[in-house]
């Protein structure tokens, strides 16, 4: 490398600085939520957001301009979407929905033909520009793995799903509880001794029957004879 790399980060630092969005004249005044920020020292400023890009300040170079980047995708995407999701999104203002779903030369529900070009699938095609996503060439992969994960990964993880659902039908069936015998004192706990009783369908959500309540119930009610005793002997 001939030239130095500190001086290529200065020049490309100063060049930052000197973006038309930075300028005094082209700056971005304080909003309602930069008003809220009572912290801020020197006065009210303007905090960047997501939607800064799309203010007029950054998009007056075309070379430049963030929106100008994402003109073709945004393009391509509204004719691949009813027409009717299109207006909710600009009347309703709710984010765009129903991209691709229709397939080209169907039409909608108004009744017009969806005229755009089905890009590469890049979940499945291994011919996709830039290749197929999450795809190395040393791993190999299920037909269904869309998400990439590789052998035996996938299938190991596929197989404990299935074990779970069956599982969970098993226990839909019948619903059994444990219940442990009771030990002398001084005994050792064997955990072969535990017993498995069927719950008895007429119990419900109630369960077994609360023998500590039970306890501290009997102990308030010895507790309020013994006041009522002794406020009959006075």
């Amino acid at each position: 490398m001939s030239e130095r790399p500190l001086q290529a980060i200065k020049r490309a630092t100063k060049a930052a600085d000197r973006a038309p969005h930075l300028r005094r004249q082209n700056r971005t005044g304080a909003d309602m939520v930069d008003v809220l920020d009572e912290t801020a020292i020197g006065g009210v400023y303007h905090h960047d957001g997501p939607y800064d890009a799309t203010l007029a300040s950054r998009n007056r170079d075309k070379r430049y301009a963030p929106v100008e980047a994402v003109k073709y995708g945004n393009s391509e995407a509204l004719k691949a979407t009813p027409r009717e999701n299109v207006v909710d999104s600009l009347e309703r203002h709710v984010p765009l929905q129903g991209t691709a779903t229709i397939p080209p030369g169907e039409r909608d529900l108004s009744g017009r033909v969806m005229e755009y070009e089905e890009g590469a699938d890049l979940m499945r095609e291994a011919d996709a520009p830039g290749g197929a996503y999450k795809r190395w060439d040393h791993v190999k992969y299920h037909p269904d793995d869309l998400k990439g994960k590789g052998e035996p990964a996938y299938t190991i993880e596929e197989s404990m799903k299935k074990q779970k659902a069956q599982g969970k039908a098993v226990n839909e069936e019948g619903d059994y509880e444990l219940q442990e015998t009771s030990y002398a004192t001084g005994t050792s706990k064997d955990t072969s001794n535990v017993a498995v009783r069927e719950r008895s369908s007429s119990l419900g959500a109630a369960g077994p029957s609360n023998s500590k309540g039970k306890r501290i119930s009997d102990g308030i009610k010895r507790r309020i004879g013994s006041i009522r005793r002794k406020h009959d002997d006075i």
